[in-house]
């Protein structure tokens, strides 16, 4: 999965947008931890990531 990121980086943290790849609407996010939040792979029933 590619994601294009817009980053401002200003006295109040960082804040931006990310657009994933196939899709046309951006999600905003406010800060690194909500950055992550977003950048996070929706589950999938039976990803071997999730274990047993």
């Amino acid at each position: 999965m590619r994601f294009v990121l817009d980053l401002e980086y200003g006295a109040d943290g960082v804040r931006g947008q990310v657009t994933r790849q196939g899709c046309d609407r951006p999600e905003p996010f406010h800060g690194w931890l909500d950055l992550l939040r977003v950048l996070e792979e929706p589950y999938i029933r039976g990803n071997p990531w999730d274990g047993p």
